[in-house]
């Protein structure tokens, strides 16, 4: 029995940590990841910021000894079978956790004059670049720093930029710039809660512009219609994290019906439109609907958690046997890091804001980080 998982991610490394030994020792399981690394993408604003930590694990250290894993980029997903760079597979499961991609929405300009924060090696490119820029940088006025999107994201990025500017540019200045369409940031997070990180972060210096709606982005500046008014903010460098959709062999998959490169999945984690069986989609790629009928935003909480399920009632998924009991996604809270000494939230039920929130959120880390090593 063959089974093919798709991506080195939160959801497909929470699969197979899943998978009881007896399946893991009847069965035949593959890993196909473009990258030998497992990387935390819940951190790759501190990686392009700059900032010291470690943020990858190899593959080969970290998964069970029967897991075969082939480096090789996928290209497309057929019935049956798997098509990669450098090879077919053939398959009888298939766990699909590949990931994603950015989303521009249309915006002209985002694909050749910004930066994001796709994947690892991405963001290690955009930190060079940062570095590049500010290098070369010869103006007497300040060097523009700009990033659109005001979400989770985009809120961690110009904390954790906040930090490193003042060492990156010296001796020069600088101007960190947040761009939100909304009329604020952090929608996830209660307003009271948002008003305190928003006081910190203008206490660092950072300009937020809010209500401002980008238009295009082009080298050197991006132009938004911000009430009645079409203007200019200079960037000398520009990131993008206005959204994310799913990996791009989705949509290149005529197997799938999918929505931004998402499969919309059932409460087994199925694609809803797909006759084929055998074939499960977990994390960024999936689109799952919560009771009250919205689609759940993709998280690493999310991806992990439908990994755990998955992976846990697999053996029963082979005798051709659905679990008793679909998927349910439980929140476990969310915290925010506004740089390296504070952090706001929502654990437990309650609200939290402050410097010691930034250890809640490291502690959460480091229990990820256990649970897939262990």
């Amino acid at each position: 029995m063959k089974i093919i998982v798709l991506g080195a991610g939160y959801g497909s490394l929470a699969f197979l940590k899943s998978l009881s030994a007896q399946v893991r020792r009847s069965c035949q399981i593959c890993l196909i990841s473009d990258s030998p690394l497992h990387y935390f993408s819940v951190l790759l604003h501190e990686v392009l910021a700059g900032v010291d930590g470690h943020y990858t694990l190899e593959l080969n250290q970290i998964l069970p000894s029967e897991i075969e894993l082939v480096q090789d980029r996928v290209v497309e997903i057929q019935e049956g079978h798997v098509v990669g760079e450098l090879g077919t597979y053939a398959y009888n499961y298939l766990i699909v956790g590949l990931g994603f991609a950015r989303e521009s929405f249309g915006v002209l300009g985002v694909e050749e004059y910004t930066h994001g924060l796709t994947n690892y090696a991405g963001a290690q490119a955009s930190h060079q670049a940062l570095l590049h820029a500010i290098k070369v940088f010869d103006q007497a006025r300040p060097f523009n720093v700009v990033v659109c999107g005001g979400g989770l994201s985009g809120v961690e990025l110009v904390g954790a930029l906040s930090d490193t500017l003042p060492r990156l540019c010296a001796p020069k200045t600088y101007q960190l710039t947040c761009v939100e369409a909304m009329p604020s940031i952090l929608p996830m997070f209660t307003p009271k809660l948002v008003q305190r990180g928003i006081a910190y972060l203008q206490k660092k210096g950072i300009k937020l512009e809010l209500g401002a709606k980008i238009l295009e982005c082009q080298s050197g500046k991006v132009l938004v219609e911000q009430g009645q008014e079409r203007r200019e903010i200079l960037a000398d460098f520009l990131v993008w994290t206005c959204g994310v959709r799913g990996n791009a062999v989705i949509q290149k998959s005529s197997l799938f019906k999918s929505l931004h490169s998402r499969v919309e999945v059932n409460g087994f984690l199925e694609p809803m439109d797909l006759s084929e069986e055998g074939v499960f989609v977990l994390g960024d790629c999936a689109l799952l609907k919560s009771p009250e009928g919205k689609f759940y935003p993709p998280s690493a909480q999310l991806a992990s958690q439908m990994g755990t399920y998955l992976g846990t009632h697999f053996a029963q998924i082979l005798e051709h046997k659905r679990p008793t009991t679909p998927f349910v996604f439980t929140s476990k809270g969310l915290v925010c890091s506004l740089g390296a000494h504070y952090a706001i939230g929502h654990v437990g039920g309650f609200n939290i804001s402050g410097k010691w929130c930034i250890w809640v959120k490291k502690y959460i880390e480091w229990c990820w980080k256990r649970n897939i090593v262990t």
